[in-house]
């Protein structure tokens, strides 16, 4: 009997066990946030709409939108996007005051106008590609909500904008006020996490990397933290609005970002120079490169023949890369002690003015999605204006504000679809809200507790990315529809038309930019390997001046081209030529500077012919060569070859580069075991 005693405890502690273990998990938390978020949404949404009605303004409905609009689950996102709110707003309050009264007589070529402005938001927008690209979003569809419906009554035109301008201003001021005072979530604590989380993969990867990993997990390990820098910068913009330490935490997070690029560039060239250490023995032919590169060749070389120099440059990476993470992880503790003097506790190299993450911008594509935009805008207005349709001012409103809303990524139609059903059943909501509940609401307080179920519901489905859209589309479309406003004064009939204007509105969206705002992905790929060839030819011609900006937008670039080629075959194998691209022009650019140093003109030929080699090689999609560029090799081994038979100061620079070099040419074709 006494052998049965020790058995309760353990089935105790496992009957605890799970539930226990329910409350810690991730999906509760997530839970948990998400109904804190919109409890948070809904009082301000409340305090927006008394304010709105006590001083009697007459589309409180704009007020809960800005609010849901605004809100974002970390308090310095919200104060940031409320601010870039504010000033889209006024600006495109402003031009549409300006615009309006000038064309008054001319209801198509104020219709024209105001798509033309309206692309010109659209184009500035998506060459910022920050938080702040917001701010030119409202501009631009601000324009369209107000100045439409002003095409045939232009003399309201300034009392509406400045009626808009109030009730944005209040629903910014709501959320902001509510985010920051009620259990407000920092930016700068989702910072640490995301660092923490970055720094460690890194570190993972890297003892992967020295232990033999696969190198098609490694390449897209890499390209995620790319990605992940992007995050960081696009946070580091909202620190600023979240504490006072905020301008001290973007500085470190400057610092931190051109550390984690040499991470990357030193860990890419350790991976290819210990594939190509590997690579004789597992017999690839790219190994054994030139003719000329002879088993004789190299035994007499000795000491300076590839594989050794080879080996030279695989143990400085290494020692590079031990250093970089290091300093990751001091710049990781200095973020954490919001110091503003926290360059005094850091080494030399690292207390510099830091040039953080310089973002890819195509002009091209931007221009194509802004004319897209409008000519959509502008068939809408034609088609509008020659029927003389009586809503058909708040269809093309809508479209234009869907054309420059969704029209910052490259293929629209999955979002818009996703905010037409939410519209549709916001519709519907709305229309059950003005015929069986608004109407026996006599107090604010019972207005408040039969608008909380759908508002509740609403931010709680906002603050899950996949539902995001459609749940803004219920928000944005259900207190409309209702009637929301001062009485509890409802028309079904204009209730109905206005609800059909608003979701042909939307489907006319979808198929303008279907039509002419999307671009599929096949062609975005090619669009950014096009850029980074033209960029690495530019640096290795000499033209590039800023180093540190030059490889932060490459590595954008390859952090943008990672999810386009996911599911593609030689999508590891064309990250990783990328990053050896990168790494040659750095050799070629540095080549180039000790060549032009040089005595001896036979070194100084064979550096020109060499460099001209190279930039033809990166200049052709080398992932289409399935042979080593034997001319290429040539060059290189000719230039090793005076180099040695050369008395240079530089020599054994010179060396390490041009086996760096050689790597790099060879990495794509080791990646392929060509």
């Amino acid at each position: 009997m006494c052998a049965m005693h020790p058995s309760p405890p353990p089935v105790r502690r496992t009957v605890l066990a799970r539930p226990l273990a329910l409350l810690t998990s991730p999906a509760l938390r997530a839970d948990q946030e998400a109904a804190l978020f919109s409890l948070k949404c809904l009082v301000a949404a409340v305090l927006g709409l008394y304010v709105s009605l006590w001083i009697g303004l007459t589309r409180p409905f704009w007020v809960i939108g800005t609010v849901y609009l605004v809100s974002q689950p970390m308090s310095g996102a919200t104060l940031s996007r409320g601010l870039f709110r504010l000033l889209g707003t006024l600006g495109g309050a402003a031009a549409t005051v300006l615009l309006v009264p000038r064309f008054a007589n001319e209801p198509l070529v104020l219709s024209v106008v105001l798509a033309a402005w309206m692309g010109l938001c659209l184009y500035l927008a998506m060459l910022d590609r920050t938080p702040r690209a917001y701010a030119f979003l409202l501009a631009g569809y601000t324009t369209s909500l107000i100045g439409f419906p002003s095409v045939m009554a232009p003399e309201a035109v300034f009392s509406v904008a400045v009626m808009r301008v109030q009730e944005i201003s209040l629903g910014i001021l709501a959320a902001t006020l509510v985010h920051a005072l009620l259990l407000p979530r920092p930016v700068s604590r989702r910072v640490k996490v995301r660092v923490a989380a970055i720094l460690a993969d890194a570190e993972r990867w890297t003892r992967d990397m020295r232990a033999g990993a696969t190198e098609a997990v490694l390449a897209e390990d890499r390209a995620k933290v790319a990605v992940d820098l992007l995050e960081l910068h696009t946070l580091a913009v909202h620190l600023r609005f979240d504490s006072a330490y905020g301008v001290t935490q973007a500085e470190v997070l400057r610092a931190l970002h051109d550390r984690m690029l040499d991470v990357l560039v030193l860990s890419s060239g350790v991976e290819d120079a210990m594939a190509a250490l590997r690579a004789p023995a597992r017999g690839c032919p790219a190994a054994r490169g030139s003719a000329h590169d002879t088993a004789e060749v190299e035994e007499a070389a000795g000491v300076d023949s590839w594989q050794a120099l080879l080996s030279a440059g695989l143990a400085a990476d290494l020692a590079g890369l031990d250093v970089a993470h290091r300093d990751c992880r001091l710049l990781e503790h200095q973020l954490g002690r919001d110091d503003p003097r926290w360059r005094r506790q850091v080494p030399a190299r690292l207390a510099g003015e830091a040039r953080g993450h310089v973002l890819h911008r195509d002009h091209r594509l931007a221009l194509r999605s802004a004319l897209g935009a409008f000519i959509g805008i502008v068939l809408s207005c034609v088609v509008w204006i020659a029927t003389g349709w009586s809503d058909g001012a708040t269809a093309v409103s809508i479209i234009g504000t869907a054309c420059v809303l969704f029209g910052t990524t490259e293929a629209p139609a999955g979002h818009v679809m996703r905010y037409l059903a939410g519209s549709a059943i916001g519709v519907a909501v709305g229309l059950v809200y003005g015929l069986a509940i608004l109407p026996g609401m006599s107090g604010f307080v019972g207005l408040a507790v039969a608008l909380a179920p759908a508002l509740l519901l609403s931010g709680a489905f906002l603050a899950r990315p996949a539902f995001t859209l459609a749940a803004l589309g219920v928000v944005l479309t259900f207190p409309l529809v209702a009637g929301l406003g001062a009485t509890n004064a409802w028309d079904f009939v204009a209730a109905v038309n206005s609800s059909v204007a608003l979701l042909v509105g939307v489907g006319v969206a979808l198929c303008s930019m279907l039509l002419f705002q999307t671009l599929d992905t096949h062609r975005s790929r090619r669009r950014l390997q096009a850029a980074l060839r033209h960029d690495v030819a530019r640096r290795m011609r000499g033209g590039v001046s800023d180093v540190a900006g030059w490889t932060s937008r490459m590595v954008d670039r390859l952090g943008l081209l990672a999810p386009r080629l996911r599911g593609q075959p030689g999508a590891s194998q064309c990250l990783r030529a990328g990053f050896a691209a990168l790494r040659a022009a750095d050799v070629v650019a540095e080549l180039r500077c000790l060549g032009s140093r040089s005595d001896a003109p036979t070194i100084r030929r064979c550096h020109a012919a060499l460099i001209d080699a190279v930039i033809d090689h990166c200049q052709r999609d080398t992932l289409q060569r399935h042979a080593p560029d034997t001319p290429l090799l040539d060059c290189l081994d000719r230039a090793r070859g005076a180099v040695l038979a050369g008395d240079e100061p530089e020599r054994t620079r010179l060396l390490l580069l041009l086996a760096a070099l050689r790597r790099d040419v060879l990495a794509p074709l080791i990646a392929h075991g060509d």
